[in-house]
């Protein structure tokens, strides 16, 4: 994956997304639906994350978690990718193609202002997108069915990567993807559970009074719904309307599409600038300390420790062992 240095203590909030190098491929279709569900369970479980609300558009994935293990954060992200990678080009045919752009951003969220923002955010893209006005009536993945039911546990299906076969030409369409979701899910015996913790970023933060929680849901709710609301007010100032729900989950996979992406990954959120300031001055000193490790590390001295909270590099080859 990548190697640029970042910063995940344990009990860290996170705003993490990673996107896909082109195509409309994460659709709202009950297959779609069944990969990433399959692939969220298994990273989860193989990785363990505090997921808090996650959401899938099309084209990427937003996620706000709570850091349990550091060495974690790389390796859920990385097992998500490449087991839905798997699958989909499995259903498109094709071998070997890259999906997922490199890496991913991950900054850390350092005041719970923020955090709720980021949050408030992730679940009204869909109407910034113009894909539908609310995520009340959003088709495609996201946690908020499961964060408003207030049963936070599930049970999904898990998927292995043969049963993803080319999906015939005349099967390309909503019918065919649900005829296959149908047979790979009674196919598969293997059941996987998942549980979403959608109060953990508050409790990273110290908010543990249940009287507390719900307050900031509330605010975080009241939030969503403004945001939401300025959404449609922009479609009636530009004259444009939602791409709407049935034509989300009609959808079929469409690899020629580009996305066009802006903005720059950031180190860490806060919506006080000192805040920020000083993050990235300890951040920076943080990186130094790592570099001077690793250079100790190619000389032969390990007996350094890496920075905590940053994602190490694998240990350097000191020697190459002797041919019979």
């Amino acid at each position: 994956m990548h190697r640029k240095m970042k910063y995940h203590p344990h009990g860290s909030v996170l705003f993490c997304t990673f996107s896909l190098e082109e195509g409309l491929l994460l659709l709202a279709n009950p297959l779609c639906m069944a990969i990433v569900k399959s692939c969220l369970a298994a990273a989860w479980k193989l990785y363990p994350v505090r997921i808090c609300h996650i959401l899938v558009e099309a084209t990427h994935v937003h996620l706000v978690l709570v850091v349990i293990n550091p060495d974690h954060i790389d390796a859920f992200v990385r097992h998500f990718k490449t087991e839905s990678a798997h699958q989909i080009n499995g259903l498109l045919g094709r071998d070997k193609r890259t999906l997922w752009c490199e890496g991913y951003d991950s900054p850390i969220v350092l005041t719970p202002t923020r955090a709720l923002i980021a949050i408030a955010y992730l679940y009204s893209n869909p109407a910034k997108d113009n894909l539908e006005t609310s995520i009340d009536r959003y088709p495609g993945f996201s946690s908020w069915k499961i964060f408003q039911s207030g049963n936070f546990t599930r049970q999904w299906k898990r998927l292995r990567r043969p049963q993803f076969t080319p999906i015939p030409r005349d099967a390309n369409n909503l019918r065919g993807y649900a005829k296959r979701a149908e047979q790979i899910m009674t196919a598969s015996k293997e059941v996987q559970t998942f549980t979403l913790e959608p109060n953990a970023w508050m409790e990273a933060f110290g908010y543990r009074s249940t009287a507390q929680q719900q307050e900031i849901n509330e605010q975080m709710i009241a939030r969503i719904r403004l945001l939401e609301a300025r959404a449609e007010r922009k479609r009636e100032q530009d004259k444009k309307r939602v791409f709407g729900r049935e034509r989300l989950v009609a959808q079929v996979f469409d690899t020629t599409y580009r996305p066009r992406r802006t903005g720059r990954r950031m180190w860490c959120l806060s919506e006080k600038r000192s805040v920020r300031v000083e993050f990235i001055r300890f951040f920076r000193a943080l990186m130094q300390k790592a570099r001077a490790v690793r250079e100790r590390w190619k000389l032969g001295d390990v007996s350094v420790p890496y920075p905590p909270g940053l994602c190490p590099p694998s240990m350097p080859k000191l020697a190459n062992a002797l041919g019979c």
